[in-house]
């Protein structure tokens, strides 16, 4: 099969590839990093004449659509730029896979259910939506509409992958990225690891994740729409996490508590029942495993003095 992964170089990109390379796919990345390699374009997907010289070229069988501002943070820093990338980006993404017949897989988040998560109940593909926690969640949001209204309206095949706190190699650390890799970082310089009161959330294996990904490309749609949650439910909280990372790290950081800030869900809950029970998947990779090995990789990156931003 033939594939293209926009925002290939990211964290998820850079393990997804990979995957699929050994699956025996053809995989080409659209990214905006400056590379130069075999079956490398480099792009921005709100650049629609670029996007479609890539698409003329490859004639993608699937389309895995990555790209876009991930961090909430970013988001609420660039509004007009998250609005731009995420739903524009994405509606260009929509029309050419439409023109060259392309299924599209597409990175949702599990901010798109918004306040949903504060009835205490777990989240399944079913729920409805809450209200939009940030500009990040109603961006997300919005993108998947406008997949959801190409499936709709215009035949596009396509499955939303609402993801659930991924971490693992690949993630380079800075305040725009996951509590795992920023605790990381803090914990072998020795600084305070800042800890959000009263959160929790349930992290997945990036790896785990991937697998789930590559059984997605093979699946054949029973609909021209689907959507499944992707994640691991068994909840660590920030405080727990915080801990764990110290006394892998073996630092004498300090944990300081502070109120978590209002774009920030407190507590995630949700099942994943639907991808096991359609796909036989689900996420198997202990959360010590998964940190030994996030932080046997950050090790190697920080000792190269590489400098590298997401």
């Amino acid at each position: 099969m033939k594939i293209l992964i926009t925002g290939g170089k990211g964290v998820i990109g850079a393990n997804l590839t990979t995957k699929l390379e050994k699956d025996g796919h053809e995989v080409h990345v659209f990214d905006r990093v400056r590379m130069d390699y075999e079956n490398y374009h480099r792009g921005d997907i709100c650049d629609h004449f670029r996007l479609g010289d890539v698409f003329a070229e490859v004639k993608p069988d699937l389309v895995f659509h990555l790209a876009g501002m991930v961090s909430r943070l970013e988001c609420e820093e660039t509004p007009e730029l998250a609005i731009r990338t995420n739903v524009s980006g994405t509606l260009n993404i929509c029309k050419f896979c439409q023109k060259y017949d392309s299924r599209l897989i597409y990175a949702g988040s599990s901010e798109e259910y918004g306040t949903a998560f504060d009835q205490g109940e777990l989240i399944t593909e079913e729920t409805p939506f809450g209200n939009p926690t940030s500009f990040y969640s109603m961006t997300k949001r919005m993108s998947d509409e406008v997949i959801q209204y190409a499936a709709n309206f215009n035949d596009l095949k396509a499955i939303t992958m609402r993801l659930f706190m991924l971490y693992g190699p690949g993630e380079y650390p800075s305040k725009y990225r996951s509590a795992v890799v920023r605790f990381m970082d803090a914990a072998l310089q020795g600084e305070d690891l800042i800890v959000h009161a009263g959160t929790e959330r349930s992290w997945c294996y990036i790896l785990d994740a991937v697998d789930a990904m590559s059984l997605l490309a093979r699946r054949e749609l029973r609909t021209n729409y689907e959507v499944f949650n992707i994640g691991r439910n068994i909840p660590i909280s920030t405080a727990e996490l915080a801990k764990k990372i110290i006394d892998l790290t073996g630092s004498h950081s300090r944990i300081v508590t502070i109120d978590p800030i209002k774009t920030i869900i407190p507590i995630k809950r949700a099942s994943f029942e639907k991808i096991k029970r359609e796909l036989g998947w689900e996420a198997n990779t202990d959360i010590d495993i998964g940190l030994k090995g996030t932080l046997e990789w950050l090790k190697v990156y920080k000792s190269s003095g590489s400098e590298y931003y997401q």
